[in-house]
């Protein structure tokens, strides 16, 4: 399975030194240019990797156009955000959208894109054996500025089995 990704859960997961958790997981990793420029623009402490992983597993890709409901649904997002649900919708198949934005994921979900998030793809990565403590990653991220909800963490906390 191929995954279009937006800026934040990349620089989230590198936060945590999770980034190469998706090249184990997937075919491919794929960004539009305007995600380029935005992790371009980086230079906190996850840099490091996620230059690494810009030079090793993730491709930038030009997204086609879109067709006029396409467009529609993502009229309001942010340029990122823009691009990588056109990214995802030129690949219908076979593709995962990697969006945290709450703006982005409805429009996507109008438009039928099969999405996650951080959290989501942290559960992924436990259930395929690639982590074995996905709480404790949540609370590094939001000790370092993520805000998720109590329900979400207790969602996440449910399916990834952890109690504490």
């Amino acid at each position: 399975m191929k995954v279009a990704s937006n800026t934040g859960p990349i620089i989230a997961l590198a936060k945590i030194s999770c980034l190469s958790i998706l090249k184990t997981m997937f075919s491919e990793i794929l960004i539009p240019p305007v995600v380029y420029r935005e992790l371009l623009g980086k230079l906190g402490t996850e840099w490091e990797e996620i230059e690494s992983a810009l030079n090793d597993f993730i491709k930038v890709v030009e997204p086609n156009p879109s067709d006029n409901a396409t467009e529609l649904a993502i009229a309001d997002l942010d340029e990122g955000e823009r691009q990588t649900i056109k990214l995802a919708s030129n690949m219908r198949e076979n593709v995962l959208l990697l969006i945290d934005d709450k703006a982005g994921r409805e429009a996507a979900n109008r438009l039928n894109i099969p999405i996650t998030g951080t959290i989501g793809i942290l559960l992924m990565a436990k259930k395929k054996g690639c982590l074995t403590d996905v709480i404790r990653l949540i609370d590094k991220l939001r000790n370092s500025g993520y805000w998720f909800s109590e329900e979400l963490i207790e969602i996440a906390k449910k399916l990834a089995k952890e109690d504490s």
